[in-house]
């Protein structure tokens, strides 16, 4: 019975490689619980680990980003944030690299939920986002971000930062004097510097520095950090 398992455990496997270059291709093969599953995108062949949200908006969302509980340290080096780092199913960055073997060659939207210490929620929705698009060498351009075409109940925090670079504390890519994620202590596609920091630290609502939280500034405004965030993507479709 074991070896049973196991053959069709590996059956599976191998399926998913040939089907499975994100969440929406296997919510398609059928699968439809939320939980962690291996994708194989094009352009990456080995594949890599994500959270799959088949719940929300009629599902196929492949988690790039959560914050929860402040658990994990997110003011972190260029690598880091390059590889990806935290626990898939808690706090966790997929990782730079991995965003743009999903999404360079454009085609994808992202949805961002979210929610404040007093229970209250809010989504931001761009039909258009993509990590590196067209770059030959991604990490060697910063990783730029393209997003356009917001729709939500949050407020649009983030078209500001279409066309940015990634900023580090170690790799200063923004068009400030100061390093923005070493002065906001975070990590972002920062211009001068944020509207947004879903990066940053982890301060448990209100507080009395500024903008250096988990912060969506439409919504909450500039010294509130966030309960959770969430940020997932998938293959736009088509109204």
């Amino acid at each position: 019975m074991k070896a049973l398992s196991f053959i069709i455990f590996c059956f599976i496997d191998l399926l998913f490689h040939f089907v499975s270059g994100d969440c929406s291709d296997i919510l398609k093969s059928g699968v439809s619980e939320d939980g962690v599953y291996s994708v194989f995108p094009t352009h990456d062949p080995n594949g890599f680990m994500v959270y799959c949200d088949m719940s929300t908006d009629g599902g196929g969302w492949t988690v790039i980003q959560r914050r929860e509980d402040g658990s994990v340290n997110f003011f972190r080096g260029w690598e880091a944030y390059r590889d990806g780092f935290g626990t898939t199913t808690g706090e966790h960055w997929l990782g730079l690299q991995r965003i743009y073997s999903l999404t360079r060659s454009g085609g994808f939207e992202l949805r961002i939920d979210m929610a404040d210490f007093d229970n209250a929620t809010a989504f931001a929705h761009y039909s258009e986002f993509s990590v590196g698009r067209d770059s030959v060498n991604p990490e060697e351009d910063g990783y730029p971000l393209t997003v356009d075409g917001y729709s939500g109940t949050a407020g649009d925090s983030l078209l500001k930062h279409s066309g940015m670079r990634f900023t580090t504390k170690d790799r200063d890519q923004d068009q400030s004097e100061n390093n923005c994620a070493a002065y906001y202590q975070g990590a972002w596609w920062y211009r001068n510097c944020h509207t947004s920091n879903l990066n940053g630290q982890y301060l448990r609502g209100g507080h009395a520095s500024y903008a250096d939280g988990v912060e969506w500034s439409s919504w909450t405004g500039w010294q509130y950090s966030l309960q959770s965030t969430e940020m997932k993507i998938r293959p736009r479709r088509e109204s």
